[in-house]
């Protein structure tokens, strides 16, 4: 999740932890202990610290953690945090998702290709956003990461971009509004899909060539930008009249 709203939850979070902790261990007999940060889906114990993932993850691209939770005895909890309307469940694109699942997401594109071309799409034609169902047996390790990735994942927090929070400074509890759940329990509840698309809007089909991991190209080069890439990235709800691929 890029942009200024992404910035702001992050940002957001991990300053009202911050604040709370500080707030609490000013307390006297509260130095060294921790608080509770309290959502609508679970609860963590004992936080003594937050902080956003520091640069990026060892392959090189957008790390999976977005935001480090502390706690006392050396516990460490990674979240990833996503927006309430149509998050992107997994960065890192087809690098990535080739460290936590390798092959998958080739095969998807692989898959992908050979649709466009039964359905008689031609080099220089506009296609649509090409989506395809990743096995179940898959999910949990798309979701988690991998350390090389900047992960692994524990939990995902799904929430408003303004973090609204309220502090009970006598028990240690801060609230927010948003909403922890663990990646396996999400595993479970959800579904998860690629989604390839073009990374500029006048990419057109490119029927033959392979990108730099040796994937069909399947999008030509920009006129205006000059770039050829895409992008595969992962959601959990296929839109109305998807273009749907299976693998």
């Amino acid at each position: 999740m890029a942009g200024a709203g992404a910035e702001r939850q992050e940002t957001g979070l991990v300053d009202a932890i911050n604040n709370a902790v500080k707030n609490y261990q000013s307390i006297k007999g509260n130095k060294l202990k921790g608080i509770k940060v309290r959502t609508s889906g679970g609860t963590l114990s004992s936080i003594i610290k937050a902080e956003k993932y520091p640069g990026s993850a060892a392959i090189g691209n957008e790390p999976y953690t977005d935001v480090i939770l502390h706690a006392s005895g050396g516990k460490q909890w990674n979240l990833s945090m996503k927006g309430l309307s149509a998050p992107s469940l997994a960065g890192g694109g087809a690098k990535g998702l080739e460290q936590a699942v390798p092959g998958l997401a080739g095969k998807f594109i692989r898959a992908a290709h050979r649709a466009y071309l039964s359905k008689g799409y031609k080099t220089g034609d506009n296609i649509p956003d090409a989506y395809g169902k990743i096995p179940e047996n898959q999910v949990l390790k798309i979701l988690k990461g991998t350390v090389s990735m900047g992960g692994p994942i524990h939990y995902m927090y799904i929430g408003p971009m303004d973090i609204v929070w309220k502090f009970d400074l006598r028990h240690g509890i801060l609230s927010v509004n948003g909403k922890l759940t663990s990646t396996a329990k999400y595993a479970k509840e959800h579904e998860l899909i690629f989604r390839m698309r073009k990374r500029r809007v006048d990419q057109m089909f490119l029927s033959e060539g392979r990108d730099k991991l040796g994937h069909p190209a399947i999008y030509g080069k920009s006129p205006s930008r000059g770039d050829s890439a895409k992008r595969v990235v992962v959601v959990d709800k296929f839109p109305k009249d998807a273009f749907k691929v299976r693998f």
